[in-house]
């Protein structure tokens, strides 16, 4: 099996909807093998594909997994659908806050989040020109 295949037992512990419609799925497994906890660790924040299967997989599905390639690099999004996929993300690892004059502390939501962060890169762009 290839470095960029990871089989292991495992089932849905947790399913959690975000605020972009969006769905995290938590795993939960028995003990790993350190070699395939590190295979995990290597695979960490890189877009992939998942194949849950209540029934054992056999060989035959595990070469046809990996001889499957995928063009990933637009996977059928628009450039202004991938910025937004990534503002997103760093949205979610900031969980920026602004406190207001009266002197209380709210989370800034993804939307205002997202218009700040346009305007800064459109300001920055339009600085480049002559």
């Amino acid at each position: 099996m290839s470095k960029n295949t990871i089989v292991f037992e495992g089932g849905i512990d947790n399913i959690r909807t975000l605020a972009d419609n969006s769905v995290r799925v938590s795993l939960g497994t028995p003990e790993l093998t350190p070699e395939t906890v590190g295979n995990m660790y290597g695979m960490l924040k890189q877009p992939g594909y998942v194949v849950i299967s209540t029934m054992p997989i056999s060989q035959k599905q595990l070469d046809a997994v990996e001889g499957a390639t995928v063009d990933r690099e637009f996977e059928n999004k628009t450039p202004s659908q991938r910025m937004r996929n990534v503002l997103y993300v760093l949205w979610e690892q900031q969980q920026p806050k602004e406190t207001s004059p009266e002197g209380t502390t709210t989370y800034v939501d993804f939307d205002l989040f997202y218009k700040r962060k346009m305007t800064e890169l459109i300001n920055f762009i339009k600085n480049k020109l002559s």
